[in-house]
C-alpha cells in the first residue's frame, strides 16, 4: 500500500513538474513564434511584448500586442492592445462546458480606413479566405459557453474615409458583460459605455433570459454634441457646420424572437441647434422635447405624450427649380448613370431575365402584402410650439420677396390621423400685423371634412408688393391689410368666404417690364373702391372642386378679385353710386322716346343721381353717348341736339363742371328695335 501511494505521488509530482515546465516555457515559446511567424500567419507584421500561460489556473495573459497597418496606408498601426487577460475553468471542459471566469481587454486601439469600397482590413480577410468551399455544419452542438466578468476597458476606435474625408473618433469605449451564456438556459446581461470625442456619453444596459426569450434594454445618451456627426452625415446633408446637444433616455422590452413587437418608450431632449449651409444659418433651435409613451413597430403604432418645440428659427428660400432645403439635401449626391437602352434583342437574350409569370406572382404577392400592412396609428396627446420664427424668401418673382413670420405659437391636443382634430395658431406678421388660425378636421380623410378659420389683422401691404407686381404689374406703396377667411371642405368641395378690409391702399405706376398674370387696372379700381374714409371692403367667395386638376386656390382668388376689379374700373359710375348709397339699376342707359320734345321727370331724376356721383370725385369724366336709329330724319336730329343742350344745361345747373361732362353721338344703328337714348359710361384719368 505504501509503495502504491509512493508511486502515485511520484506520478502526480512528475505531472505537476511537466505542467509547471510547460507553463514556464509555453509563454516565451508562444511569444517568439508570434514575433517570428506573425506576418506569415496574418499577412501583417505582428509583435507581442509578453505571453504568460498558467495551466494550473487556466490563466493566459498577453501584453503589448500590435498588428501593423497595410503597406498601402500611411498609418503605422492597424490595431493592438495593452493587456488581454483570460482565465478558463479547465475542470469544466470534460463536461462539454467552456467556462470563462473572466476576460479583460485593456487599451484596445483600432483604426478603420475606407478607400472607396476597400477597407484597410480587406487584405486580412483575403489572406484568411479559403479557396475551397465547405458545406456548412448545421448539426446542433452540445457544448455550453459561459462568459463571466467580460470587460473592455478604455478602448480607442477610429474611422476615416479617405475620399469623402468623413471621420469618427471614439476615444474611450468601455464594455462590461457580467454574465453571458451560449447553448444554455442562463440569464445574460451586459453594459456598454462610450465617451465621444467632441462631447457626450453613451451608456447601454441590457439583460436577456434565455429560457423565456425576454429582454430588457436601457439606453442613456447625455451631453451628446451634434458636432460628432459632422463627418458622417455629409453624404445626406450638405452643411458647413452643425452644433447642438442631444440627450436621450430609451427603454425597450419584449421577446427576442418578436423584436418588432417590442415596447419602446423614450424621452428626447434636443437643444441649442445651429445648422448652417454654405451661405448662412438654415435652421436654429432653442429646444425640442419629445416624450414617447410607446412605440410598437409590429402594430405600426406610435403613442406620443408630448412634443414641445421652442425657439425654432428657420429660413425657406425658393429659386427656379430648387430650394435651399433641396440644395442642402441633394448637392452632394452623385448623379446615377443613365440606364442602358432596352431593345427587343436584349430582352430576348438576357440570361438572367425573369419569367413574366414570376413577375406577375411577385407583383400579386407585393399587392397582398401592401393590403395586409397595418395602418399607421398615431396619437399625439399634446403639441406645443412657442416663440418660433419662419422666413420665406422667393427669388423667382420680379422683385425678391422676403416675408418673416415671428412669435409663432401652436397648441393642439389629442392629434390623431383618423379622428377629429383641432389646433390653434398665432403669429406676428411683418409691419406689426397678426395672424390667428383655428383648424378642425380629419387628417386621413381630409377631403371629406375640414374647417379652417383664420384672420390677418394690420398687415403692412408693402410687404406683399413683390406678389402684386408679379400678378398685376403694380407695386404697392401704402396700405394696411386685414382678412377674415372661413373655409370648409365637404366631400371634396371647397366653400370659402373671404372678407378683405384694406385701409389707404396706394399703388404706383404699372411696371412696363412686367408681363402680369392678371390684366387689371388696379390703380383705377382701388381709387374707385375707396370710400370717403379711405377704406376698401371686399367680399371674396372662393368655391371649387379640389379634385379638379385645374384647381388652384390662389389662382381662383386672383381670378375672382381680378374680375371684380375689372368690373369696378370699367364702370366707376356704378361703383361710386353704390358707395354713395344710390341705386345703380338705372345708371347704365337713359331711354328717350325719339318723338319727345323735352326731358321727362324720370330722366331728370337719373341725371340728378349722375350729377351727385360726378361731383363726389373731381377725377371722374361722365360720358353720355347718344344712340339713334340709322333712318333718323332731320327733324329728329334737331330734336336730339336740343335734348343734348337740355342735358348739358341741367347738369351744369346741378354743379357738374363742364370739364367732367362729355356728350357724344354714336353711329346710327340699322335696327328698328334698338334702344334710343344715352349710354352711360365714365372714365378715371389715373392709369398711364
Amino acid at each position: 500500500m505504501k509503495k502504491g501511494i509512493k508511486i502515485l505521488l511520484w506520478v502526480v509530482g512528475i505531472i505537476v513538474a511537466l505542467l509547471l515546465i510547460v507553463s514556464l516555457v509555453a509563454g516565451p515559446v508562444a511569444k517568439g513564434y508570434i514575433n517570428k511567424h506573425g506576418e506569415e500567419l496574418t499577412g501583417r507584421q505582428v509583435t507581442v511584448g509578453h505571453v504568460g500561460v498558467n495551466l494550473f489556473t487556466g490563466h493566459v495573459a498577453v501584453r503589448n500586442l500590435a498588428v501593423a497597418e497595410d503597406s498601402m496606408y500611411a498609418a503605422e498601426s492597424f490595431a493592438g492592445f495593452d493587456t488581454l487577460d483570460i482565465r478558463v475553468d479547465l475542470l469544466r471542459i470534460p463536461f462539454s462546458t467552456i467556462n470563462f471566469r473572466h476576460i479583460t481587454l485593456s487599451g484596445l486601439h483600432a483604426s478603420v480606413i475606407q478607400d472607396g469600397e476597400r477597407f484597410n482590413f480587406s487584405s486580412l480577410i483575403e489572406h484568411f479566405a479559403s479557396d475551397t468551399t465547405e458545406d456548412e455544419d448545421t448539426t446542433s452542438s452540445n457544448w455550453t459557453i459561459r462568459l463571466r466578468n467580460v470587460a473592455l476597458r478604455h478602448a480607442r476606435l477610429e474611422y476615416n474615409d479617405l475620399r469623402s474625408r468623413k471621420s469618427l473618433s471614439l476615444p474611450d469605449v468601455n464594455l462590461r458583460v457580467p454574465a453571458f451564456e451560449l447553448g444554455g438556459k442562463g440569464s445574460s446581461d451586459a453594459g456598454l459605455n462610450i465617451n465621444f470625442d467632441r462631447g457626450g456619453h453613451l451608456s447601454v444596459d441590457a439583460d436577456y433570459n434565455a429560457e423565456s426569450g425576454s429582454y430588457n434594454a436601457e439606453v442613456d445618451l447625455a451631453g451628446f454634441s451634434l458636432r460628432n456627426v459632422e463627418g458622417i452625415v455629409t453624404d445626406i446633408i450638405d452643411f458647413s457646420s452643425i452644433d447642438g446637444n442631444l440627450a436621450l433616455h430609451l427603454t425597450a422590452s419584449g421577446r427576442v424572437e418578436q423584436l418588432l413587437a417590442s415596447r419602446i418608450a423614450a424621452d428626447i431632449d434636443l437643444g441649442q441647434v445651429d445648422l448652417k449651409d454654405r451661405r448662412q444659418t438654415v435652421a436654429a433651435l432653442e429646444r425640442l422635447q419629445v416624450k414617447v409613451n410607446n412605440i410598437n413597430i409590429d402594430k405600426n403604432s406610435f403613442d406620443i405624450e408630448e412634443v414641445h418645440l421652442s425657439g425654432l428659427q428657420a429660413t425657406y428660400e425658393q429659386w427656379d427649380g430648387y430650394t435651399n432645403i433641396s440644395r442642402l439635401m441633394n448637392s452632394r449626391k452623385e448623379e446615377a448613370p443613365a440606364p442602358a437602352p432596352v431593345t427587343t434583342s436584349t430582352m430576348l437574350t438576357t440570361p438572367d431575365q425573369t419569367d413574366p409569370s414570376e413577375d406577375a406572382e411577385q407583383s400579386a404577392e407585393s399587392e397582398k402584402s401592401d393590403q395586409q400592412a397595418k395602418p399607421l396609428a398615431l396619437r399625439l396627446a399634446r403639441l406645443i410650439v412657442e416663440n418660433c420664427a419662419l422666413t420665406y424668401v422667393n427669388h423667382t418673382l420680379p422683385d425678391e420677396f422676403c416675408f418673416p413670420v415671428t412669435d409663432i405659437n401652436v397648441k393642439a391636443n389629442n392629434l390623431t390621423l383618423s379622428g377629429e382634430n383641432n389646433a390653434m395658431v398665432r403669429a406676428t406678421l411683418p409691419g406689426g400685423g397678426h395672424l390667428a388660425l383655428r383648424w378642425e378636421g380629419n387628417i386621413n380623410q381630409w377631403k371629406q371634412h375640414q374647417n379652417l378659420f383664420f384672420t390677418i389683422k394690420g398687415l403692412d401691404m408693402r410687404q406683399l408688393s413683390p406678389w402684386a407686381v408679379a400678378y398685376t404689374g403694380y407695386p404697392i406703396q401704402d396700405g394696411v391689410f386685414s382678412l377674415t377667411s372661413r373655409n370648409s371642405i365637404n366631400n371634396s368641395m371647397l366653400n370659402g368666404q373671404n372678407q378683405l378690409d384694406i385701409y389707404n391702399p396706394r399703388v404706383g405706376d404699372k411696371r412696363k417690364d412686367i408681363d402680369a398674370s392678371v390684366n387689371v387696372p388696379l390703380k383705377t379700381a382701388l381709387y374707385v373702391l375707396r370710400d370717403k374714409d379711405d377704406k376698401v371692403l371686399i367680399d371674396l367667395p372662393v368655391k371649387g372642386d379640389i379634385d379638379s386638376p385645374e384647381f388652384n386656390y390662389m389662382k381662383i382668388v386672383w381670378k375672382t378679385l381680378g374680375n371684380l376689379l375689372v368690373k369696378v374700373a370699367t364702370s366707376p359710375a356704378r361703383a361710386l353710386g353704390n358707395a354713395l348709397g344710390l341705386s345703380s339699376d338705372d345708371l347704365e342707359f337713359i331711354t328717350i322716346d325719339p318723338h319727345q320734345h323735352g326731358l321727362t321727370s324720370e330722366q331728370y331724376h337719373t341725371l340728378g343721381k349722375l350729377a351727385t356721383i360726378v361731383k363726389s370725385d373731381s377725377l371722374m369724366l361722365l360720358i353720355l353717348e347718344r344712340q339713334m336709329p340709322e333712318a333718323t330724319n332731320d327733324t329728329l336730329v334737331r330734336r336730339y341736339a336740343m335734348l343734348d343742350n337740355q342735358v348739358k344745361r341741367y347738369m351744369m345747373e346741378q354743379g357738374v363742371p363742364e370739364s367732367q361732362l362729355r356728350i357724344t353721338a354714336a353711329e346710327p344703328v340699322d335696327d328698328p328695335k334698338a334702344k334710343t337714348g344715352y349710354a352711360i359710361s365714365s372714365e378715371l384719368k389715373l392709369e398711364d
